[in-house]
């Protein structure tokens, strides 16, 4: 099929649940946001009676079709539904063999998100995720959105947009996704800054009375400009004082949209590292999206705003 244009919305296909509640939130963004909607599915090359490919070209020929086929009929079901959804969106699609994640972290340069399912809670992301997603969220050049299944972000009790911020390049990347994503939903955007030591023994209560003065300046800094830009976004604010993982899944039980960056700064006030974003996608209860710093994003929150921007 033809390639994607930018500006695009792209969601993996797999035939699963995950993949349907990934469609569904993928094609609710690109109304949303006037944007396409490029479907994507990688079929598998299954040898009957083990593999002899390398011995019989005709057979990887035959193999090769039937994976080209099995996406094809994936990708049509797929799109069949996303049509029944929004009759007028505009739809694009494509298959491969094999290379999964390759495939969606190539498309994820000029994408505007990558979307993936997930679903349920496990001792470890890969189990939780699969390692196409894992791969996809490491290394995509866009944000990657990965939607809870078991409740969308549809549910009754969704209450806006959390994001967590510490000041780092990545968290502000972050921050402007999220209040992108309120506004163009319509809905309060909740920025959680925590912060934490390991050093629980010995430290005097003005010792964190200044650690969280500061912190709260921090917090002050990052938001900057942002209202000013998105003046229809009602903001609130939270500082607590515990692990990043722990603290952003609380706040965001019931938020239908939980934004992370996936690497911050290191040290006494680490949030976002890496092990935080993968915390937050195994834990979390609602839909996750993971802004890393190459991301290529909308041009609207591509900067952090200056105070020249808002005047």
């Amino acid at each position: 099929m033809d390639n994607i244009q930018n500006r695009a919305i792209v969601v993996g296909i797999d035939g699963s649940a995950n993949s349907d509640a990934a469609l569904e939130w993928g094609v609710d963004e690109a109304v949303r946001r006037g944007l396409r909607l490029h479907l994507f599915c990688a079929g598998i090359r299954q040898v009957p009676g083990g593999d002899a490919l390398d011995n019989d070209p005709h057979l990887a020929a035959d193999v090769m079709r039937a994976a080209l086929a099995a996406a094809d009929n994936r990708l049509a079901a797929a799109a069949a539904h996303a049509r029944q959804r929004s009759a007028d969106l505009a739809i694009t699609f494509e298959s491969a063999v094999d290379h999964a994640a390759g495939g969606l972290v190539d498309l994820s340069a000029q994408a505007d998100a990558v979307v993936l399912g997930r679903s349920g809670h496990g001792p470890m992301v890969g189990a939780l995720l699969g390692s196409v997603a894992l791969q996809v969220v490491t290394h995509a050049r866009c944000p990657v959105v990965a939607v809870q299944a078991s409740t969308g972000d549809g549910s009754s009790n969704a209450r806006g947009v959390v994001v967590g911020v510490d000041g780092s390049g990545g968290s502000v990347l972050a921050l402007g996704y999220a209040f992108e994503q309120a506004s163009w939903r319509g809905v309060p955007l909740e920025v959680v800054h925590a912060w934490w030591t390991t050093a629980t023994y010995g430290l005097t209560q003005e010792f964190q009375r200044q650690q969280a003065d500061q912190e709260r300046l921090t917090l002050s800094e990052t938001l900057v400009g942002w209202s000013e830009k998105y003046p229809d976004v009602e903001v609130r604010t939270s500082l607590p004082m515990g692990p990043a993982e722990l603290t952003l899944t609380e706040a965001a039980k019931d938020a239908e949209l939980l934004v992370v960056g996936s690497r911050g700064r290191g040290g006494f006030r680490s949030l976002l590292l890496g092990s935080v974003s993968q915390g937050v996608l195994q834990h979390a209860t609602c839909t996750v999206a993971v802004v890393r710093e190459q991301s290529r994003i909308s041009d609207m929150v591509a900067g952090r705003p200056s105070v020249e921007d808002t005047q």
